[in-house]
């Protein structure tokens, strides 16, 4: 009874980790460049085999039988496209395919995203609207007109004197598991251990996606799955409730019996 305890317990921590992934995924279904997350389920005692704890922080007893001991969450990143819309505006892309745009952060660590609504940040360089710089660092004159960017990331641009003066080369990270990338917030991912192997290339080469200029891709989130979904993550808390309640229950019986 009070494996039970425990067990609904994880059950209940992961729903509950499934309806704030779900609620983050509805809160970013018009944030342009957005790759949902969702959750992945794994009994415990799967991974006791590999010397796990539990997922309340304590260890788990090593008088358990082999059964299941409750309910592991995971995050991954859905590598689902999303759909391209126009917006003419030159200093807008999408890539057409996998790949992700590495940029700068300020403390000069790499980080990715498919959020392309680019600007020019104070030093004139290609930056993400938050003023990160991409990593190939293109600056653009400021007398330049005519921005081109070609579907394989040749940056062309006309300047007073000169037309079609090449700016630089975007670039496309890709990795062997992009579903395991961490995000960190502003539309931003982090690779780890579990997203493989980084392979910077052109796009349309490699494996990586083509540059759509005067285009932005739509985040991926689907709301009749996400709500379906929810529902779904909230009756499972609920009979998990119901396992902690009953277990409760029981130990209150079995604390009331005494010896006639």
């Amino acid at each position: 009874m009070t494996d039970a305890l425990y067990v609904g317990a994880t059950g209940m921590r992961a729903q509950q980790t499934q309806v704030d992934t779900i609620a983050n995924n509805l809160a970013n279904v018009n944030t342009n460049g957005f790759r949902r997350e969702s959750v992945n389920f794994s009994s415990v005692m799967a991974s006791l085999q590999s010397g796990a704890t539990d997922p309340l922080g304590t260890a788990l007893r090593n008088n358990l039988e082999a059964r299941g001991a409750g309910a592991l969450a995971s995050l991954q990143l859905s590598t689902d496209g999303g759909e391209l819309k126009a917006t003419q505006q030159p200093l807008d892309l999408a890539i057409d395919g996998a790949g992700f745009f590495e940029v700068t952060l300020p403390d000069g660590s790499p980080a990715y995203t498919r959020a392309g609504a680019l600007s020019l940040n104070a030093d004139g360089l290609l930056a993400t609207a938050s003023g990160l710089p991409l990593s190939s660092r293109i600056a653009v004159p400021p007398d330049s007109s005519n921005l081109r960017i070609s579907r394989d990331g040749l940056v062309v641009a006309d300047l007073p004197d000169r037309t079609g003066v090449q700016l630089g080369n975007i670039e496309l990270a890709s990795f062997s598991n992009p579903a395991g990338l961490q995000s960190i917030g502003d539309n931003l991912y982090r690779a780890t251990d579990s997203s493989g192997q980084l392979q910077m290339s052109a796009p349309a080469s490699g494996g990586n996606g083509s540059l759509r200029q005067g285009y932005l891709e739509a985040s991926n989130v689907q709301l009749v799955d996400e709500l379906v979904a929810l529902m779904v993550a909230q009756r499972s808390f609920e009979m998990n409730s119901k396992v902690v309640q009953a277990a409760d229950q029981m130990l209150g019986i079995t604390n009331s019996l005494y010896r006639g």
